[in-house]
C-alpha cells in the first residue's frame, strides 16, 4: 500500500492520471470529444481581426456589435472595455439568450493599457465562470495553464506556436495541440442526465425531511430507531436529534434498511481500525481526543452499505489531477473540481466527507472533526451542481470551503439507490 501511495504523490505532482483507470485515462474520449467541439467564435474573430493590431484609441472608440456566424448560426457579441490599466477585447458567445463573459467558447483578449501588447487569452471551455484556460505569449510560443473550478490543473503547456496566431484560429487547434498532454475527455465531456437519477431521488427525498430533523450534540438512532447517544449509547431524554455523524448515519439507513429490515448499528459503525490508520504517537490519545473517529465512521458505514468487506475499499483514493493524501484525502478548496470529475468518472455515487484539520496543543494532531454528505450531478442542459447536506441542513460549496478554509476531507463512496427511504424521525421518538 506505502508503494502505491507513494507513486500516486509523485504522479499527482505532475498533474497527469495517477494509474491506468478503467476509464482509460488521457486519450479514451479524446477523439470523440476534440471533433464535436461547438462552441467555435472563429467566424466572429476573423471577422473584427483589426482589433487585435488597432490601436488603443481605436479600440476606446470601438462600439459593440452582435455578429451571426455563417456556420451553425450562433452569434458573438464583440466588445472592448478598459479595467484595472488594460484594454479588454471579448468576444462572448450567446447562452440562453444571453452573452455572459463565462460562456463556453468565449475568448477574452488582455491588452496592455499604456503599450497594447497582447499580454493573456482567457478562454471559457465550459459555460462556467471557474472553468477556463489562459494563453501567455513566450517568446515566439505561447503557454497555457487550465483550471477546473479555479483549481489550476495544468501550468505552461506548451501550444508550440505563436499567440498572435492562435487568435484567428479555431479553438479546436489549441485542443488538438494539447491532446497528449491535457485530459480534455474529463474537462469537456458532456453527461446524460439519466446517469444521475437515483442521487436526484435521494436528494429531492432528504430535501422534504430536513425540516423535520431535530439537532442534537452527539445524537444518533441507534439499530431499532431510538434516539441515543453515541459516546455511550444511552437514550437521549430531552431535545433528542442528530449531529453531523448521525445524520450522515440517517442518510445511510435510508439504504440500509430498506435492504435489511434495521439500522446500521452504531457499535460497529465506531469500530477503530488502528492498523489502517494513525501512528502510536496518536494511539495515546485514541480515549482522550479520538482524532479518527469520522474517518473510520464514515469507512464503517460505506463498508456496511457494500456489503463488508475492507474498510478503506470505498475510499476514493485516485482522481485525475489531484493526489490522494493517505487518512487525509484531498484539499477542501478542490472539492468541486474533485466531485466534477469523480460525478464524470464514477455517475451515480454519493459521498460521505470527513473533513480534517491539525488541531490542539501538546500535540497536534491531525483531527476528523466533521462530517457532511455529498451530492454531485449534471442536469439535463448539462449544468454540475453539488448537493451538500451536514447535520440536518442543507448548504453548499462555498459555504463549506469559507468554514472549513486550509482544511482537508476524506472521501468514501456509496452507491445511490432510488429505493432511499428515509426515515421518518416523528416516528422514531417515544
Amino acid at each position: 500500500m506505502r508503494f502505491f501511495v507513494l507513486l500516486s504523490w509523485f504522479l499527482g505532482v505532475l498533474r497527469v492520471p495517477i494509474f491506468p483507470q478503467p476509464w482509460g485515462g488521457v486519450g479514451t474520449f479524446q477523439s470523440e470529444i476534440i471533433e464535436v467541439w461547438e462552441k467555435e467564435n472563429v467566424e466572429a474573430r476573423l471577422a473584427f481581426r483589426q482589433l487585435f493590431t488597432a490601436t488603443l484609441e481605436e479600440l476606446d472608440r470601438f462600439r459593440e456589435r452582435v455578429v451571426l456566424q455563417r456556420t451553425g448560426g450562433s452569434r458573438v457579441k464583440v466588445s472592448t472595455e478598459r479595467s484595472n490599466g488594460a484594454v479588454y477585447i471579448l468576444f462572448r458567445n450567446e447562452s440562453a439568450g444571453d452573452f455572459p463573459v463565462y460562456s463556453a467558447g468565449s475568448w477574452i483578449l488582455k491588452r496592455d493599457g499604456k503599450t497594447g501588447a497582447l499580454i493573456q487569452v482567457k478562454i471559457f471551455y465550459r459555460t462556467e465562470p471557474r472553468c477556463y484556460l489562459r494563453l501567455f505569449p513566450s517568446g515566439g510560443k505561447t503557454l497555457m495553464d487550465v483550471y477546473l473550478f479555479d483549481s489550476l490543473l495544468y501550468k505552461s503547456v506548451p501550444i508550440g506556436t505563436n499567440l498572435s496566431l492562435l487568435l484567428t484560429e479555431p479553438f479546436q487547434q489549441i485542443l488538438d495541440r494539447t491532446r497528449s498532454t491535457v485530459d480534455w475527455s474529463i474537462l469537456l465531456r458532456t453527461m446524460d442526465s439519466s446517469f444521475y437519477s437515483s442521487v436526484l431521488t435521494m436528494v429531492q427525498k432528504i430535501r422534504k425531511e430536513l425540516p423535520k430533523l431535530p439537532d442534537a450534540e452527539d445524537g444518533a438512532m441507534d439499530r431499532s430507531g431510538k434516539l441515543v447517544f453515541i459516546a455511550n449509547l444511552r437514550a437521549q431524554e430531552r431535545l433528542p436529534g442528530f449531529n453531523c455523524s448521525g445524520f450522515a448515519k440517517w442518510v445511510a439507513d435510508g439504504l440500509y434498511r430498506p435492504r435489511t429490515g434495521q439500522y446500521l448499528d452504531i457499535q460497529l459503525l465506531k469500530e477503530k481500525h488502528f492498523f489502517r490508520r494513525g501512528s502510536r504517537i496518536t494511539n495515546r490519545f485514541e480515549e482522550e481526543r479520538d482524532p479518527f473517529f469520522g474517518l473510520d465512521w464514515t469507512r464503517n458505514i460505506a463498508r456496511a452499505l457494500a456489503g463488508g468487506g475492507d474498510p478503506e475499499k470505498q475510499d476514493v483514493r485516485y482522481v485525475p489531477f489531484w493526489k490522494y493524501r493517505e487518512d487525509v484525502g484531498y484539499p477542501i478548496q478542490d472539492i468541486e473540481g474533485i466531485l466534477f470529475s469523480l460525478a464524470i468518472l464514477e455517475p451515480g455515487n454519493f459521498y460521505l466527507g470527513s473533513i480534517n484539520r491539525e488541531y490542539g496543543t501538546n500535540p497536534v494532531l491531525r483531527q476528523h472533526v466533521h462530517v457532511v454528505v455529498l451530492f454531485p450531478y449534471f442536469t439535463s442542459n448539462g449544468e454540475f451542481h453539488v448537493a451538500v447536506f451536514e447535520r440536518n441542513v442543507e448548504t453548499d460549496l462555498s459555504f463549506l470551503r469559507r468554514k472549513f478554509d486550509g482544511t482537508f476531507i476524506h472521501l468514501v463512496r456509496i452507491k445511490a439507490d432510488s429505493s432511499f427511504e428515509p426515515p421518518r424521525i416523528e416516528y422514531m421518538i417515544e
